[in-house]
């Protein structure tokens, strides 16, 4: 793995996407239900503000920077080698066909039936030697210890080596942490990687991604949610500024 470096207390890897992947293919055969999170600004910041939430990401087995303007901090505030975002929806579908190519198994968790039913058809028609050994819709409602067991036992009981999450974060995260040792499967947060791929979510150019203006483009699709992640933008450059000249003084 590429040198850890530290953004508002929070660990990243100094890693390409091929590079992300490799890695975590080296995490398979622990089968011990280690945990990756992909951070964008609105983690970043939540993890800055809440102590459980930091030691959460602090706590897995990696961190990438699925947001360009964590990137962006990560490259010229830290001034680490970063080679690029490792975005949570391209990581995906690398990883798939990795998965595709070598046999390893996949399972989804997260979202509705609907979406979890359109995925599984859109990766399958994407990677023909795909193994996807089940999916799981969990509830809206707080789930009881009865009803996590049981989904619990479902996955453990379908072997994959893969476990992909999307329930929004932190509570991806959250999630993920406390069924670390409970699930034997390499779990990642994916977040909207699945509305992405099945385009209930359309992604923003490649253009405007790389230019920080994807915001932007999801604005009129998402504007509440968009509205909301843009409004912690100052608050997150004022602390990398303040982290960096801190960082400085201390040099």
């Amino acid at each position: 793995m590429g040198p850890t470096v530290y953004l508002l207390g929070i660990k990243f890897y100094a890693v390409n996407l091929r590079e992300a992947v490799n890695e975590v293919l080296s995490h398979i055969p622990n089968r011990n239900g280690e945990y990756f999170c992909f951070p964008d600004v609105h983690l970043l910041m939540q993890g800055f503000r809440c102590p459980q939430i930091r030691e959460i990401l602090n706590n897995s087995a990696g961190n990438f920077p699925d947001g360009i303007g964590v990137a962006w901090a990560l490259k010229y505030a830290k001034k680490a080698r970063f080679k690029g975002r490792v975005r949570g929806t391209d990581f995906f579908l690398e990883l798939c066909c990795n998965a595709a190519k070598e046999n390893l198994s996949i399972f989804f968790f997260g979202n509705t039936k609907e979406t979890l039913s359109k995925l599984i058809s859109r990766v399958k028609s994407l990677y023909d030697r795909i193994n996807i050994v089940g999916a799981i819709s969990p509830p809206f409602h707080p789930i009881s210890e009865g009803e996590d067991d049981f989904m619990i036992r479902q996955i453990n009981a379908a072997n994959p080596d893969i476990l992909f999450v999307s329930l929004g974060a932190p509570k991806q995260e959250e999630w993920m942490a406390t069924h670390k040792g409970k699930i034997k499967a390499l779990q990642f947060g994916v977040g909207a990687a699945f509305d992405f791929i099945i385009n209930n979510v359309k992604p923003a150019p490649k253009c405007m991604q790389e230019a920080g203006l994807e915001w932007l483009f999801r604005l009129p699709q998402e504007p509440i949610k968009t509205i909301k992640r843009i409004s912690l933008f100052p608050e997150f450059l004022i602390r990398v500024l303040i982290e960096n000249i801190n960082g400085q003084r201390k040099r």
